[in-house]
């Protein structure tokens, strides 16, 4: 008989190593970013997320991307833009 192995793909983080950043206490008045993965059907579901986060939540702007592929990371230039301008960032992943 086979042995079935089941195997837990979250990590630990050691907060001594990499702090966790206090949470926002409000998103009104608030830059939120947005990476769109580009996965089959992620920029609808963002895009929704973007319009239900401006009418509930009032940011100042909801700063929307979407990278070139789901296979890497966002564009420097991307992320650079989101590090300067963004209070919180929402990104999507998985393939």
């Amino acid at each position: 008989m086979a042995t079935l192995k089941m195997l837990d793909p979250r990590a630990s983080v050691n907060t001594k190593d990499r702090p966790l950043v206090p949470g926002l206490d409000t998103l009104e008045g608030k830059v939120i970013g947005i990476i769109d993965n580009g996965q089959a059907n992620s920029t609808t579901m963002f895009q929704e997320l973007a319009k239900l986060l401006e009418e509930k939540y009032r940011p100042a702007e909801v700063l929307f991307k979407t990278k070139p592929t789901h296979m890497q990371g966002a564009p420097k230039a991307t992320m650079e833009e989101f590090v300067s301008r963004c209070d919180a960032v929402i990104t999507g992943l998985g393939a």
